[in-house]
């Protein structure tokens, strides 16, 4: 799960997309406080806005 600027929003992989969106919900909590993502590429993101600024990156290899 990457944030707005392509930066991981933890240190670990998700097994499954619930995981990631439970994660990304979790992330996003963080900036409630500020009431808003500051962004180095876009600039202030709103927190509603947040989660669809963000992306999933699945992985295609096979975990061994």
């Amino acid at each position: 799960m990457l944030s707005p600027d392509g930066v991981p929003i933890g240190p670990r992989t998700y097994r499954t997309i619930a995981e990631a969106d439970a994660a990304l919900t979790k992330w996003c909590r963080r900036f409630a406080e500020q009431g808003f993502y500051s962004s180095a590429v876009a600039g202030r993101i709103a927190l509603a806005d947040l989660p669809a600024r963000c992306r999933i990156i699945e992985n295609t290899e096979d975990d061994k």
